[in-house]
């Protein structure tokens, strides 16, 4: 009776283990359109990512994030939806115009241009006023994607950040920054980049030793960003 009682109980937790799956980007932000507070719902979404928010980031990692992401440029997320010939024009004073391959004008709600608030020269803030936004709520109200939609486009854009981060030939000369005079909002957007590009699960990571091997076959680089697609939620 005690080996089956035993077996039982083995069972169940091989059960509810199984069963048992961590969160990822896509399943914490998917439903997150209804947010009115967006430092709340990237908050909430890291802490479901159990992403620890009184711990510091490296300087190294805050540096190469500002990097990246300045660099992260609008360009696949208004080639959605099988609109990948869509070119991007983009003013200094924010204004962003998008045309297709006959140049006519894009005045569909999901890859039309739309007026930036944010400056590349500070991506902190860009992401904060332009592209969180845009990641959660969608472009306009009539914008029939998903976030999974969006933020794949993202990724898509976010890797030109990361390979000119990667090519960069003097990473002495990156902006030094530092984790205590970070306001909150910014505290939060790094920790979701550092959750993303420099996440420790990965076994391919940004270190001089890796990025020496991704400049020498495009094959070693897929190897790191494919897990951080898969981290995200989609399937390689």
């Amino acid at each position: 009776m005690y080996k089956k009682s035993c077996l039982i109980y083995i069972l169940m937790v091989i059960f509810i283990v199984s069963g048992y799956t961590h969160e990822n980007i896509l399943s914490v932000f998917k439903d997150s359109n209804g947010e009115t507070n967006l430092s709340l719902c990237l908050k909430n979404g890291l802490m479901k990512l159990e992403v620890n928010l009184d711990e510091e980031i490296p300087e190294g990692n805050l540096s190469a994030i500002n990097y990246i992401l300045k660099y992260t440029y609008e360009n696949h997320i208004h080639k959605m939806r099988g609109e990948e010939d869509n070119k991007v024009y983009t003013k200094e004073t924010g204004e962003e115009a998008v045309f297709d391959k006959e140049g006519n004008l894009v005045t569909n709600s999901w890859n039309k241009g739309s007026f930036n608030y944010g400056a590349y020269s500070k991506p902190i803030n860009k992401f904060e006023v332009d592209i969180l936004p845009w990641l959660i709520w969608g472009n306009t109200r009539e914008d029939p994607t998903t976030f999974d939609e969006r933020f794949y486009h993202y990724i898509m854009d976010l890797d030109n950040g990361i390979q000119s981060y990667i090519f960069m030939e003097d990473k002495t000369k990156l902006e030094k920054i530092k984790y205590s005079n970070l306001n909150e909002m910014d505290k939060l957007i790094y920790k979701f980049f550092n959750y993303l590009i420099f996440n420790n699960t990965y076994e391919f990571d940004l270190s001089e030793k890796n990025i020496v091997k991704y400049k020498e076959n495009a094959n070693n680089y897929w190897k790191y960003l494919s897990q951080l697609v898969i981290l995200s939620g989609y399937e390689k």
